[in-house]
């Protein structure tokens, strides 16, 4: 009894499972056939032809229509313009930056309140002071 249930239910998992089959592959065979871009574009100008008419030459024509209002007219203009003018794409720049960093300290621990309203002079290591381990191969070869 619990056999014949199992088969009965997996039989109609397996007409559900054919069915969804079924569609993707007719789904598949319509996507085979259908036309590229390419195809569809010469099928637009073969139409545009056959019934005389020309898009830009219309677009042309609501521009000088004084009844189009201004806001539209722009609006075909840049279209049109799309037609003729490149865009302008943003530019990637990419570039290895390099620079120098002095380290100055200052112990405040020494300065007296009476010295902190003047300027301290802090005293600036140079390269060869004990800042070695900061400099790149390049820079050690300089010295």
């Amino acid at each position: 009894m619990k056999a014949e249930e199992d088969m009965k239910k997996a039989q109609k998992e397996l007409v559900k499972v054919e069915k969804d089959l079924t569609i993707k592959q007719q789904f598949l065979e319509m996507m085979s056939q259908a036309p590229t871009p390419a195809q569809q574009r010469k099928a637009l100008l073969a139409m545009f032809a056959d019934k005389g008419i020309n898009p830009i030459e219309e677009l042309m024509s609501y521009t000088t229509n004084s009844e189009v209002p201004l806001k539209e007219k722009i609006s075909i203009w840049k279209e049109l313009a799309s037609y003729t003018q490149p865009k302008l794409k943003s530019v990637d720049v990419q570039q290895n930056i390099t620079g120098e960093m002095k380290i100055m300290t200052v112990d405040y621990s020494k300065v007296a309140k009476a010295d902190l309203a003047t300027a301290v002079d802090a005293e600036v290591l140079d390269n060869d002071e004990g800042y070695g381990e900061f400099l790149s191969e390049e820079e050690k070869n300089e010295s």
